[in-house]
């Protein structure tokens, strides 16, 4: 797939992320936007808020590095992570970017990533994706330790 990135840079979140990284009012953070595709055909669309990143990071790095080889990098090195998916209404925005009418439902999926400091988890990163139904597939395969 080709990632086209259509924001890249470092601003302060909307207050509800900046409370979800524990941030102070105004703080900047890099403020990601990419949209996927496969064969010319939309498939996702990623909206990411991270903190913790030093230094500038430029729009060329986003189309063929994946996030968290980046993450890796400047030594952000991400212990666990939390996803919730659930469905959502494409909005006019969301509609255009990945070729669907307005309200038309999109699988929606919100990552928390974390790092440990000191033995606490910190967020550090928050990714909403939004995925065209017909065109992305989840699948999960999960081994369990002890079931062998």
């Amino acid at each position: 797939s080709r990632a086209s990135v259509i924001t890249c840079r470092r601003q302060a979140p909307p207050a509800a992320v900046a409370e979800l990284l524990r941030l102070p009012a105004g703080e900047p953070v890099l403020h990601l936007v990419r949209v996927r595709a496969r064969e010319g055909a939309p498939f996702g669309h990623y909206e990411s808020w991270t903190s913790g990143l030093p230094g500038q990071v430029s729009r060329s790095t986003f189309r063929n590095t994946p996030r968290l080889e980046l993450f890796r990098r400047h030594g952000l090195a991400i212990s666990h992570v939390t996803q919730t998916i659930t469905a959502e209404a494409a909005s006019a925005e969301l509609a255009l970017r990945l070729e669907l009418p307005v309200g038309a439902p999109l699988i929606s999926l919100v990552r928390h990533s974390f790092v440990r400091d000191n033995e606490k988890e910190r967020l550090v990163d928050v990714l909403h994706a939004h995925y065209h139904p017909e065109r992305f597939q989840y699948r999960m395969d999960l081994e369990l330790e002890n079931s062998r």
